[in-house]
């Protein structure tokens, strides 16, 4: 049976979008060996559901609807030039996202729960809510990239999400594209 390869997130303003992509042509400049995203893939995972069952897609759907008919709109700041596992040995470069009053931190919890049921567990990880800039494939130029990171800013954008998406992602030869299944409204 075929199967759709998954995510929940939620998605970066326009113009904030825009700041993101001067920061990264910044980095850019490093000509290091890192793939960049694209400018239309900036948002932040809530969920990562994986490869879903297309039978079992509409259930998937329907019951994050539900689990999210509760959920209000949230305030969410972008701020900060990061990495993981960290600055000084970089394998993903990312702008976290912070939401102060804990309302995305529900949404996922909600999320969780809700889905649970139907076999999508809890990551263990601790929740970090970011958005890809790039991911290091090799070493090569990350002598000129390291400085960059340590010393680079990413000044604070705050804005109101009032969606949470659930998109399909393709994977190709040339890198992912990602389309929105469905839109849910908070």
């Amino acid at each position: 049976m075929a199967s759709i390869r998954t995510f929940i997130a939620f998605d970066t303003p326009d113009h904030i979008r825009n700041e993101m992509r001067i920061l990264q042509d910044e980095l850019k400049k490093s000509r290091a060996d890192v793939k960049w995203e694209s400018i239309d893939k900036f948002h932040a995972t809530i969920k990562f559901l994986g490869n879903v069952e297309e039978a079992l897609l509409p259930k998937v759907l329907s019951t994050c609807e539900q689990s999210l008919t509760t959920g209000s709109s949230f305030g969410i700041a972008y701020q900060s030039l990061g990495c993981f596992p960290n600055k000084k040995h970089p394998r993903v470069i990312w702008i976290g996202s912070d939401n102060p009053d804990g309302k995305l931190l529900q949404i996922k919890n909600t999320l969780d729960k809700s889905l649970l049921s139907l076999g999508f567990g809890i990551e263990d990880r601790p929740f970090h809510p970011h958005i890809t800039l790039g991911r290091i494939r090799t070493p090569k130029g990350f002598s000129d990239l390291l400085p960059m990171l340590e010393n680079l800013t990413f000044h604070r954008y705050e804005a109101v999400i009032e969606e949470i998406l659930i998109f399909k992602s393709i994977l190709k030869p040339e890198g992912s594209s990602y389309s929105i299944i469905k839109t849910i409204r908070l």
